[in-house]
C-alpha cells in the first residue's frame, strides 16, 4: 500500500527557516514553502492539510501581523484546514489574537521539532478523517 504524504504549508519570511523546517520535515511530509501572505495566498489550495504560520513576516517591522491576516484568510477560505501559529517573539498579544482568530495551536521559536512533527501528524490525521466524513455526508446527501 503506498501512503501518500501529507501536504503542509509553512509560510515564513526567513529562508533560512524555511529550508531548516523543510529538511526536518521532508521524510513525512510534502512542503510547499511561501515567504509573504500574497505568496502564501496563492500556494494554498485543498490539497493542503495543515498551515504553518509565522506571525511576523516582517522582522524589522515589529507591528507586521501578516501571518495573522493569513490565518483569518485560511479560516474564512479553507475553514477544515488547521493552522498552527509561530513566533520567535515573545508577544503574547499575538499568540491570544491569533487563538481568538482560529489557530489551532502556537507554537515559540525555536520550535521543538519532536513536538512540531507531532503536532502535524494529528491535525494531518485529523483533517483527513475530517475531509473523508464531509465526502461521505455530500454522498449520502446525492443519494436522497
Amino acid at each position: 500500500m503506498v501512503m501518500l504524504m501529507r501536504k503542509v504549508l509553512i509560510l515564513d519570511d526567513r529562508e533560512d527557516y524555511l529550508r531548516a523546517l523543510t529538511s526536518a520535515l521532508r521524510a513525512e511530509f510534502e512542503i510547499v514553502t511561501a515567504r509573504s501572505l500574497g505568496e502564501a495566498m496563492e500556494r494554498m489550495d485543498t490539497s493542503i492539510e495543515v498551515a504553518l504560520v509565522d506571525v511576523r513576516l516582517s522582522e524589522e517591522d515589529e507591528q507586521n501581523r501578516d501571518g495573522v491576516r493569513f490565518l483569518e484568510w485560511v479560516k474564512k477560505n479553507y475553514p477544515n484546514v488547521p493552522v498552527v501559529m509561530m513566533s520567535a517573539y515573545r508577544d503574547f498579544d499575538a499568540a491570544v489574537e491569533a487563538l481568538n482568530l482560529g489557530a489551532d495551536y502556537f507554537l515559540k521559536k525555536p520550535i521543538d521539532l519532536r513536538e512540531l512533527k507531532q503536532l502535524l501528524r494529528s491535525f494531518a490525521e485529523h483533517g483527513s478523517l475530517a475531509a473523508e466524513k464531509e465526502r461521505l455526508h455530500r454522498r449520502e446527501e446525492g443519494e436522497r
